[in-house]
């Protein structure tokens, strides 16, 4: 446990040190409205039927066409919680930059 509270504490060292360039890479990759609403639902970790209803989405296809951009630009993760409930969260490279720079990112254009 040591080990990997000290991997997360350089991740986070990093993440910070670098927020500039990593706002950037977040900006590119979040370009719609869509994606910047399912961003922010997902602070709380969320489960596809929560998303799926929440955003109204018709179909699993239609929530994977969003889910899926983000989940290859690493901004959000899939969590299995012991019960073998999916979640969906913010990864660590997104999570880990400053408070300020996440509220930025995910209210401009709301």
């Amino acid at each position: 446990m040591a080990i990997k509270d000290r991997l997360n504490a350089i991740e986070t060292i990093e993440a910070i040190s670098n927020a500039p360039e990593v706002k950037k890479y977040v900006e590119a990759h979040l370009k719609t409205k869509d994606a910047k609403k399912i961003m922010r639902e997902c602070e709380t970790p969320r489960t596809r039927s929560h998303l799926q209803a929440h955003f109204n989405f018709n179909s699993g296809p239609a929530l994977d066409y969003h889910l899926k951009p983000l989940r290859e630009a690493d901004l959000l993760r899939q969590k299995i919680e012991e019960d073998g409930t999916i979640l969906f969260e913010w990864s660590n490279l997104f999570r880990r930059l400053p408070k300020s720079i996440i509220k930025t990112i995910l209210l401009d254009g709301k």
